[in-house]
C-alpha cells in the first residue's frame, strides 16, 4: 500500500463497483470522501473502520497506529463492555459521559453512545425507551433505516439485529410481529451472504442472524434446514476461533440431533464437545451476551507517541538531535508526555528517516487487492492448524499475485517460507534461524536492540520463530530469554493487552512450555491462566486448547492430581477437534491412550 490507504479503498470501490455515495452515506460527505482517495485527508480511526466495515473488510486485517485520543476511545468501550455484563449502570453511565467528553462529534460516537443507553434502558425494564434509543441510534448512520440494496457494514448489522430482536421480544408476541421479525432476519442473511465476502466479518455477524432462525425452525419442526443453519455457523465460528455464540449454537445442534437422524458417533461428539465448552464457561464465569458487544477484539493497536519515543529509544539519540528538521525539542518532550498530538505527515517523515516500515492504517502484506489479503487469512489458518502443503500452496498463490516491490513483501515471503520449509522437514534449525535473521534485517538494522525500537507485526513473528529455532536446538534460556523480552515488549506499551493478544498469546503458549520444561512450575503456572484469562476477554480459542493441555500436564506430572489431570486432557480433545486442530488432537489421544488404556472418543465417563 505505497500509494496508502485510500489506494486500497479506492481499489474496493472499483473492484465491487460500489456507489461512493453509498459508502459514506452517514459518515461523512463525498467530497472528503474524494480526500480520503488522493490522500490529502488521513482519516481518523473510527471513520476509517466504518469505511472498511462498509465495504465487506474485517478491520482485523489491520494494525493501526493511534493518536492517544483514539485509543483512549477504544479503551473506554472495552470499559463500557465489561460493566455492561456486570450490570453496573451508573458506572456505565459515567464512562458514557467521559467517552461523550473525549469523542469528536461525528455520527460514529452518537451512534454508539445511543447504543449504549438502549442496551442499559433494556436491561433495566425500561423497553420503550430502549427501542427509542436504539431507533435514534440506527438513523445516526442509518437515516432510511435497512434497504437490501444499499450498503451497511457489520457493526450496523449488529444494531438493527437487536432493534429488530427486541422490538419482538417487547410486548406481546403475535404472528404477525413474529413474521415480520422472521422476514428480517431472512433478508439480512441475503444481504450478509451475498454482499459480504470477507469470512471473518461474516462470522462475526452470522451467529446472531441464524441463532433465533434456528429457534423458530426447531419450533416448526423443521429439523433438517435449522441442522444447516447452526452447522454453517459453528463452522464460520470454528473456522476463526470465535467463541462468542458458539455454546448457544451448539446446545441448539444437540436439541436437532434428537429430532434426527444422525449417527450415533455424531451426536457422541457434539455432546462431548458441549460439555468442554460449558465446562470453560462455568470456570471462567463467562456469561452469554452475544447481542450485547459491539466491538470485536482481535486488532492490533499501537499509539503514535510511543512509535516516536521507540524510535529515539532505538537509536540512543537526544530529543533535539531527532527533532532536527522535523519537530522541535520542546514538541517531541510534549509528545512522549502526552501533551501534544502527533502530526501523521511529520510521523511518516521520522518513521521513513529511521526505517521504520509501518503506515498508520497497515497490513502485512503491502497490497491495494482485497482478495490478497484474503488469501493470506486463509494461509495463516493452515499454518495455525499445522497444515504445511495447504500454507506452502497458498503462499505460492500469493507469490503470484501482483504486489508491491519492496522489502516488507520480501520479509513476508522470506519467513514464511522458512517457517514451512522448516516443519516440512527440509531444513534444520540452524538454516532457520540464519535465514530468520536475514529476514529480519530487511527491515531492522544489525546494530539496533530489537526490542527497544517499534515492531511491525512481521517483525514480531520473525522474533518469535527465531526463538522457537533456539529451544528446538536444545537452547532453551536464550529462547526464554528472548521471549521474555519480547513479552516485556507488549507489557511496557500503555496499550491495553486485548489490543495485543494474538501476540502475546502465542508468546505465552511457548514461553510457558518452555519454563515447566526448565523446571519453573509455579511460573508455567503463571502464565497459563494469564493466556487463558486473556482468551476469555477477548472470547477467542486461538490457544485455548493449549492453555487447557497445560493445565493438565501441570496437574499430571508435577501436582500429582492425575483424576483432574484427565478432565482437561478430554477437555482440551474437544477444543481441538471442534477446532479443527487435528495434529494437537491426535497427540493429546495418544497420549491419553498411553497413560490411562482409554480411547478419548470413546470413553464416556460423567465429569
Amino acid at each position: 500500500m505505497s500509494q496508502g490507504i485510500g489506494s486500497f479503498l479506492w481499489n474496493r470501490i472499483e473492484e465491487k463497483k460500489i456507489k461512493k455515495k453509498e459508502l459514506c452515506k452517514g459518515i461523512l460527505s463525498q467530497s472528503e470522501l474524494s480526500k480520503i482517495f488522493t490522500q490529502v485527508r488521513i482519516p481518523n480511526y473510527f471513520i476509517m473502520e466504518r469505511l472498511l466495515d462498509r465495504l465487506g473488510i474485517s478491520t482485523e486485517k489491520f494494525d493501526y497506529i493511534l493518536p492517544q485520543k483514539d485509543y483512549e476511545l477504544c479503551q473506554l468501550k472495552y470499559e463500557i463492555e465489561k460493566k455492561l455484563q456486570k450490570e453496573n449502570e451508573e458506572k456505565i453511565k459515567e464512562l458514557l459521559e467521559e467517552y461523550e467528553t473525549i469523542a469528536s462529534k461525528n455520527s460514529i460516537h452518537e451512534q454508539y453512545i445511543d447504543y449504549i443507553y438502549g442496551i442499559l434502558s433494556w436491561k433495566y425494564g425500561r423497553q420503550k425507551e430502549a427501542l427509542r434509543w436504539l431507533e435514534k441510534s440506527i438513523r445516526c448512520t442509518m437515516p432510511d433505516g435497512f434497504q437490501p440494496e444499499g450498503l451497511i457494514g457489520t457493526e450496523e448489522i449488529k444494531l438493527l439485529i437487536l432493534f429488530e430482536k427486541l422490538n419482538y421480544e417487547h410486548g406481546e408476541k403475535t404472528k404477525k410481529k413474529r413474521k415480520r421479525y422472521i422476514l428480517f432476519l431472512q433478508n439480512i442473511k441475503k444481504y450478509v451472504d451475498e454482499k459480504i465476502e470477507d469470512q471473518e466479518g461474516k462470522a462475526s455477524i452470522y451467529p446472531r442472524i441464524t441463532l433465533d432462525l434456528v429457534r423458530f425452525e426447531i419450533q416448526r419442526k423443521q429439523y433438517e434446514s435449522a441442522r444447516k443453519l447452526c452447522e454453517e455457523s459453528i463452522e464460520l465460528l470454528t473456522n476463526h476461533f470465535m467463541l462468542q455464540g458458539l455454546l448457544e449454537h451448539i446446545e441448539l445442534l444437540k436439541e436437532i440431533y434428537q429430532y434426527s437422524e444422525v449417527e450415533a458417533e455424531q451426536k457422541y461428539k457434539i455432546n462431548q464437545i458441549y460439555k468442554a465448552l460449558l465446562k470453560f464457561y462455568e470456570e471462567e464465569h463467562i456469561k452469554e451476551t452475544s447481542f450485547l458487544l459491539w466491538e470485536s477484539r482481535g486488532k492490533q493497536i499501537s499509539l503514535d507517541w510511543e512509535v516516536v519515543k521507540k524510535i529515539r529509544s532505538a537509536y540512543q539519540i537526544s530529543q533535539e538531535k531527532l527533532a532536527d528538521d522535523v519537530y522541535t525539542q520542546e514538541s517531541i518532550s510534549r509528545i512522549e508526555t502526552k501533551k501534544r498530538k502527533v502530526n501523521y505527515k511529520k510521523l511518516e517523515e521520522l518513521k521513513k528517516k529511521f526505517n521504520v516500515h509501518s503506515d498508520m492504517y497497515d497490513s502485512v502484506l503491502k497490497t491495494v487487492d482485497f482478495q490478497v489479503l484474503e488469501l493470506e487469512k486463509k494461509m495463516t489458518l493452515y499454518i495455525q492448524r499445522r497444515e504445511w502443503e495447504r500454507s506452502e500452496a497458498l503462499l505460492k498463490r500469493i507469490r503470484s499475485c501482483p504486489l508491491e516491490n519492496g522489502v516488507k513483501n520480501e520479509q513476508f515471503f522470506q519467513y514464511h517460507m522458512a517457517l514451512i520449509q522448516y516443519y516440512k522437514k527440509e531444513i534444520k534449525g540452524e538454516e532457520l534461524e540464519e535465514r530468520l535473521w536475514k529476514s529480519l534485517f530487511l527491515t531492522k538494522k544489525k546494530e539496533i536492540p530489537i526490542f527497544e525500537t517499534y515492531l511491525t507485526e512481521m517483525e514480531f513473528y520473525i522474533i518469535n520463530c527465531l526463538a522457537l529455532a533456539l529451544s528446538e536446538m536444545g537452547r532453551k534460556e536464550e529462547a526464554i530469554q528472548m521471549r521474555e523480552q519480547l513479552l516485556d515488549y507488549y507489557d511496557k506499551s500503555e496499550v491495553h493487552s486485548i489490543f495485543y493478544y494474538q501476540n502475546i498469546t502465542l508468546i505465552l503458549v511457548n514461553l510457558m512450555a518452555d519454563i515447566e520444561e526448565m523446571g519453573d512450575i509455579n511460573k508455567a503456572e503463571q502464565l497459563c491462566k494469564r493466556g487463558v484469562n486473556l482468551s476469555k476477554e477477548v472470547m477467542r480459542s486461538d490457544r485455548l486448547g493449549q492453555f487447557i493441555h497445560a493445565k493438565g500436564d501441570i496437574l499430571n506430572y508435577h501436582k500429582r492430581k492425575q483424576k483432574e489431570a484427565y478432565l482437561y486432557y478430554k477437555q482440551a480433545y474437544w477444543f481441538f477437534v471442534l477446532f479443527k486442530e487435528q495434529e494437537y488432537s491426535n497427540l493429546v489421544s495418544e497420549h491419553y491412550k498411553k497413560t490411562t488404556g482409554k480411547s478419548l472418543f470413546l470413553d464416556s465417563e460423567e465429569e
